[in-house]
């Protein structure tokens, strides 16, 4: 990962303003994790209850909407505790009952978190006792810009004293409801860049600024219904002459680091590898710069190869060989709005297909196996830009 001292940083930052300054406004900075928080009344006991996730600012239209890290964190005081002990408490289940709604037209749709629970956790001797609470949130698409929103959040604790159990009888904040995400929607029928073009008139040019983002990435397998996580990957993206007006030329290099992938086959038999997506060949888009030069809404094709080894099925290992990868590249379409200034997050969400495997298989052929176990369409990527700095 590269970053920019502060006074580099600074230098980089108002030299791209003063390019925008004359014709381009600011506008906001897109939005990371959402929240809302409130505390609920358990009893007599006041226990801070929020609600997080990760949203994407943008998607093509029809795109399925995948929150990222839906939770719950409860805070149950020490002062609680200390009493919760004293009267023989030894032992707490938590959950949680979520519900969001989507608002877009004017309709509104109702969504329930799913796997907001946990159980026998220990009271602690002293302090407060912290609960996190993981869940799941439906997919829902969009055609038109749509809001999402917190409605309800009502805990649930309930205290283990020996052979009997105390519900504390938690209610709903309603201070803890509003809105936690706005998502754009971009067009389908937009035609992807001139990739070709964009290549060809950069390769012999220098970039008028490079921009630096860490990379976060969530791929949802279809599937298979589990998820990839890679994170802390590299994007370095040039920044060039643009072929049409309010325009940049986007050309740059893309590197994600292996990542460790689990899931359940055939519903009983639990999966592990290593996965690696090297860089097929350099990212390359172009970015509206319309609506301000710090805010450009990018449409960039990345490419990489999926390459699967250390393949364990049930701890045994399932003998793939080193060139056990998709036959073709997966292709990644990120559209949306990006943030330039240095620390702000930025999420793109997308669909891929995954190709057939080819080269599986040291004494027997797996890519058949593999193929029907992870390839095909449907598959979404959850992408958090967020920027080291510019140079």
């Amino acid at each position: 990962m590269r970053f920019v001292s502060a006074p580099r940083a600074v230098v980089a930052v108002a030299g791209l303003a003063a390019v925008a300054a004359a014709l381009l406004p600011a506008v906001p900075a897109a939005a990371g994790p959402a929240s809302r928080a409130g505390t609920s009344a358990c009893g007599s006991t006041s226990v801070p209850a929020s609600f997080s996730a990760t949203f994407p600012d943008s998607v093509a239209a029809g795109t399925q909407v995948v929150a990222s890290g839906p939770a719950v964190t409860l805070v149950i005081p020490a002062d609680a505790v200390t009493a919760l002990r004293t009267a023989g408490g030894t032992t707490v289940d938590a959950s949680a009952a979520v519900s969001l709604t989507v608002s877009r037209n004017g309709a509104g749709t109702a969504l329930q978190v799913s796997g907001l629970s946990t159980t026998d956790i220990a009271l602690p001797e002293s302090g407060d006792l912290r609960i996190t609470l993981t869940g799941a949130v439906p997919a829902f698409a969009v055609s038109a810009q749509a809001t999402v929103a917190l409605a309800s959040l009502t805990p649930k604790i309930v205290v283990h004293q020996g052979e009997t159990t105390q519900d504390l009888g938690c209610a709903a904040d309603p201070a803890a409801a509003g809105d936690l995400a706005t998502i754009a929607v971009t067009s389908t029928a937009t035609a992807a860049p001139a990739i070709p073009a964009i290549q060809a008139a950069a390769e012999d040019a220098a970039p008028l600024l490079t921009a630096h983002f860490r990379v976060d990435t969530t791929s949802r397998i279809a599937k298979l219904g589990s998820d990839l996580v890679a994170g802390n990957g590299t994007f370095d993206a040039g920044l060039y002459t643009g072929q049409v007006a309010n325009t940049v030329d986007i050309l740059g290099d893309l590197s994600l680091p292996r990542a460790s992938g689990y899931f359940i086959a055939f519903r009983f038999m639990p999966v592990t590898s290593d996965i690696e997506l090297p860089q097929a060949e350099r990212a390359a888009g172009s970015a509206d710069i319309t609506n301000g030069v710090f805010t450009p809404t990018i449409d960039v094709t990345a490419k990489v190869d999926l390459v699967l080894t250390n393949v364990k099925e049930d701890g045994v290992p399932l003998e793939v060989g080193s060139h056990c990868r998709t036959g073709s590249p997966l292709v990644f379409r990120l559209r949306g709005r990006s943030d330039l200034t240095p620390g702000a997050r930025s999420t793109i969400q997308t669909t891929f297909d995954i190709p057939p495997f080819t080269g599986c298989g040291v004494k027997e052929d797996l890519d058949p196996l593999l193929t029907g176990l992870i390839s095909g369409p449907g598959n979404t990527l959850t992408t958090v830009l967020t920027s080291t700095g510019i140079g």
